[in-house]
């Protein structure tokens, strides 16, 4: 056993310290495991000399917590459409392996099994006993990972500091450790040093000019309005409970509440970014509005935690195919369940988008031109920031403009990338985050725990279930929530008369004068589909074939820096410091449209899974992941173009309530992977020049848009600039699936603007053709 490389080092010596909830789902792990249930003794016996070999033989029982989660359908929700459900695929591939032993796997040598398992990682884009090889090396690895570094004995073997909350981290820098952290006993790597050269770094674009003096005085000013002109319009902070904690329960028993035959003003589906900023805009001018929520109404004081793997739920996990040349995996990264939407999960980025993201087609001779501009959508950017609010330094891309509360502090990851960018002669800034620096209303402090993707517990962290859910329950807003749409019902007249939904098994219809579409970009379009009727056989608005079509995600490349001092990223808010130098198209490139750099802080399970994709496994694998506390992440968000064949369709396959599921179709062009190129050549030029010995980078996305897009006639879109659908006038759409482009910005902030928007249209009366309420 080689020496221990945080000696003395016991996570669980903090577990007094941690919140309830999460200490029982970690202490959970240690106690006795419960028998299998899926697997078969056969099937046993195999699965634990792969997890042995696969980790090197790890101290921790792997094993019944995938057995758990496969017998308990606890799966990412997504499975690729050349292989069969999670379960069946890990049986398979277990008696795939016996068969390649020509007997038990488990009998065979170690060297033996090494052999036949490294086979199955080499062959990767072969198919593997009728299964494309490297689909079921993807199962394996995210299981495993997912299992071992969700267990504080991984913990105290890598150096992480753990849950912390709700104490939180203090000590955020390079160098720096909480009074409860170990120094690492061997901090110098145990691989050779990479000495690549650095690559040519593309030619930044200039982020306009701007006076430091007017920048100054103009975040003076945000910084002093904040509170004072939200608090008018949107009470929300000041509707928490008196310590900020949690969720004030007595707006939820005192909800209105309406019977579903009840003609209500306004029927949402969906309570994430976009249906309620719209529940609770239309509930302030007096509209009786109803909100449709598939997942469950949650309470951060005790359904979340400071947990990787028990945050399964937070993520929109029924079943999806994915396809294409680039299949996408949805879940975690993309897809959010529960009021509040996937926000909830998000790491707090909201920057705006700049103005040449309207105008891609005119500009740049790609993607299309949106029918509004960067001027509409102005003063609703400003607004959504102080309601959020946004935290970060004045910014000086796209067009200049101040943030109502400070930058946060920079923790060791945020270092590393100011270190790396000045040696560059790049700008960049500190946020914008959607955290608050300070309290703001009821709303405390953040307290840098780095769980902002699992669900702020502080409620310092912005989502719609913290910034606009308690105003609109305030002002007669009813959020009915685990009700699954199912269709959306037209009366004779072509008019939208209500939503079909499930509700505790139970068909439900209930009516309204108005219905918008808040699902986001998969879940959108397939409802749409699912309402096919006479009017439209091939889906609702589908009259000229464009729902589910352009669906875009971001190309979002991670690099990794290895140093020498101890970075311990998962400290501080994920992402903490960006540029948006490279933005713009640059004329000199072969590429067009730009993209973005921000650090990012992968937590254990999400840093094993960067270093499986590089190709380690067994030893070499559990010596990468002993480094963690040594290593900066920088993460892109590239521009990727709308193709019309990047699409959602039915598949055949149905859900729980028998619905057709959706799958998604993803392919990347040419100038997607010019782009992504480019935007690696960057982030690994801007670590080695902080000093990084080596640096690796993995492909992902993030971030799903489009499917209804937004034009200025029905050949071209599914909305007009209202967000109301062409072909039905009382049917709107008000979530991501509307943009007709995505910017190289994190979408949340311009999905509430455009719905910001949109409600002030409605309710100023530009609604001809709506029912709409006298």
């Amino acid at each position: 056993m080689p020496e221990p490389r945080f000696p003395g080092f016991d996570v669980f010596s903090q577990a007094r310290y941690w919140d309830r909830e999460t200490a029982a789902v970690v202490v959970s792990r240690t106690g006795p495991q419960p028998p299998l249930r899926l697997f078969t003794p056969a099937e046993e016996a195999t699965a634990r000399a792969l997890l042995d070999q696969l980790l090197d033989h790890p101290d921790v029982p792997l094993l019944p917590m995938i057995d758990a989660r496969l017998a308990e359908l606890e799966t990412d929700g997504w499975h690729y459409a050349d292989m069969p459900m999670d379960d069946e695929a890990w049986r398979r591939s277990l008696h795939a392996l016996d068969e390649d032993a020509d007997g038990p796997f488990a009998a065979l040598s170690e060297v033996q099994q090494r052999a036949l398992i490294g086979r199955v990682q080499e062959l990767d884009g072969e198919r593997w006993h009728g299964l494309p090889a490297r689909h079921v090396w993807s199962l394996w690895t995210r299981y495993a990972c997912t299992a071992y570094y969700s267990h504080p004995t991984a913990w105290n073997e890598i150096g992480f500091g753990g849950p912390a909350h709700p104490r939180g981290y203090l000590r955020l820098g390079v160098g720096l450790r909480e009074p409860w952290e170990v120094a690492d006993a061997h901090p110098h790597p145990p691989r050779p040093p990479d000495h690549q050269p650095p690559s040519p770094v593309p030619r930044a674009t200039d982020p306009g000019r701007h006076s430091r003096l007017r920048a100054a005085a103009e975040t003076v000013r945000a910084n002093a309005a904040a509170e004072r002109e939200v608090r008018r319009t949107n009470a929300s902070a000041w509707l928490l409970p008196r310590d900020g904690h949690g969720f004030d329960h007595t707006l939820r028993r005192d909800m209105r509440r309406h019977a579903d035959t009840d003609e209500v003003d306004l029927l949402i589906v969906g309570c994430g970014a976009g249906g309620a900023t719209l529940a609770q805009r239309m509930a302030r001018r007096g509209w009786s509005v109803v909100v449709l929520e598939a997942g469950p109404f949650w309470d951060p004081l005790t359904d979340w935690v400071s947990d990787e793997a028990s945050s399964h739920h937070l993520y929109w996990t029924e079943p999806r195919l994915i396809s294409g040349s680039d299949p996408v995996p949805l879940g975690s990264n993309n897809s959010g369940r529960g009021v509040g939407g996937s926000m909830i999960h998000f790491a707090g980025y909201a920057p705006r988008f700049h103005p040449s993201d309207f105008r891609t087609h005119s500009l740049d001779g790609v993607g299309a031109d949106w029918p509004i501009d960067y001027g509409d959508l102005r003063e609703s950017y400003r607004r959504l920031e102080y309601e959020l609010p946004v935290a970060g330094q004045y910014w000086p891309w796209g067009e200049p403009h101040p943030y109502p509360h400070p930058p946060h502090p920079v923790g060791g990851n945020g270092e590393v990338f100011l270190r790396g960018a000045a040696a560059l002669g790049i700008q960049a800034r500190v946020g914008p985050v959607a955290i608050t620096n300070g309290r703001f209303g009821r709303r405390p402090h953040c307290v840098y725990r780095g769980f902002c993707l699992q669900g702020c517990k502080v409620n310092a962290k912005a989502s719609p279930l913290i910034t606009h859910v308690p105003d609109a329950l305030a002002h007669g807003a009813e959020i009915r929530a685990d009700c699954m749409a199912a269709a959306v019902e037209l009366d004779a007249d072509g008019l939208a008369r209500g939503v079909r939904y499930f509700h505790h098994g139970r068909e439900h219809l209930q009516l309204a004068r108005t219905v918008a579409v808040a699902g986001y970009a998969i879940e959108t379009p397939r409802l749409l589909l699912n309402s096919a009727c006479p009017r439209f056989p091939e889906g609702l608005c589908n009259d000229h074939d464009l729902v589910g079509r352009y669906v875009m995600v971001q190309g979002a490349p991670q690099t990794s820096g290895r140093f020498e001092e101890e970075v311990r990223a998962y400290k501080a808010p994920p992402p903490e410091v960006s540029t948006e130098q490279y933005y713009e198209t640059d004329p000199a490139k072969p590429y067009r449209r730009g993209f973005t750099i921000q650090n990012i802080s992968p937590l254990p399970i999400t840093w094993a899974e960067h270093v499986v994709a590089q190709g380690h496994w067994g030893a070499d694998l559990r010596a990468y992941l002993s480094d963690y506390v040594h290593w900066a992440t920088l993460g892109a968000m590239a521009e990727l173009l709308p193709q019309p064949d990047n699409r959602v369709t039915i598949a055949e396959q149905t859900d729980r309530h028998g619905l057709p599921v959706a799958e998604f179709a993803y392919s990347q062009c040419d100038n997607d992977r010019m782009l992504i190129r480019a935007a690696r050549e960057v982030m690994e030029s801007i670590l080695r020049a902080a000093g990084a010995s080596e640096v690796i980078t993995i492909d992902r996305y993030a971030h799903l848009v489009g499917g209804c897009r937004m034009a200025d006639h029905p050949f071209a879109g599914v909305v007009d600039h209202r967000l109301r659908t062409f072909a039905v006038p009382n049917l709107l759409i008000t979530d991501g699936s509307v943009l007709p482009t995505q910017g190289s910005a994190n979408p949340a902030l311009t999905i509430m603007a455009l719905v910001d928007r949109a409600a002030g249209l409605l309710a100023a009366g530009e609604r001809s053709g709506l029912r709409a309420p006298p």
